[in-house]
């Protein structure tokens, strides 16, 4: 069943239509508004779509870093997973 929560990021409200858990929103709303103050605070003063468009650079990229290093660890499993094919029938 889809519900309505209410977050805050950058002093602006939105409802947001979802199935997600409540607390898992909510977390996500203030990870998002953590990594906001992070861009705010090295760009300096800059306008909020500035500063959310900075915020989701840097979230895509921790992102696609980290999707990376996740597939590394899974090729790393499968080789480990042939070697030890061999060892036990």
């Amino acid at each position: 069943m889809t519900r309505r929560i209410k977050v805050g990021i950058l002093g602006k409200e939105y409802v947001l239509h979802t199935r997600a858990d409540e607390n898992h929103v909510e977390e996500v709303a203030q990870y998002v508004t953590a990594r906001c103050e992070e861009a705010r605070g090295s760009a300096g003063s800059s306008s909020p779509a500035t500063t959310l468009a900075l915020a989701a650079l840097n979230i895509a990229s921790d992102y696609l870093k980290m999707k990376e290093s996740h597939q590394v660890l899974l090729d790393r499993i499968e080789r480990q997973e042939e070697k030890l094919s061999h060892i036990m029938p």
